[in-house]
């Protein structure tokens, strides 16, 4: 029986799916965490009904945001990578 071996881009494939699929759970919890957090915070520190929770909720997203970056960026470079990994194996 002859075993499959998956290639390069089966493995990016792959890879890419499995942290998109953890960026909705990831963003989910950043999200309760940051306003239930910031809550507390705010009753603790005495600072108002909205103050530390906006901040909290501020920080989730930009979190989010450099998430989405470097998952993009990560994309791109791979991809120009194997790119010019094609070309060198055709010349």
């Amino acid at each position: 029986m002859q075993q499959y071996k998956p290639d390069q881009e089966h493995i990016r494939m792959l890879e890419a799916l499995a942290t998109v699929s953890s960026l909705a759970f990831m963003a989910v919890i950043d999200f309760m965490l940051a306003y239930f957090g910031g809550d507390w915070l705010d009753r603790h520190l005495e600072t108002g009904d909205h103050t530390m929770r906006g901040i909290c909720i501020a920080l989730a997203l930009i979190s989010l945001i450099m998430t989405y970056y470097n998952l993009i960026q990560r994309s791109i470079y791979s991809r120009n990578d194997a790119g010019k990994k094609k070309k060198q194996d055709e010349k």
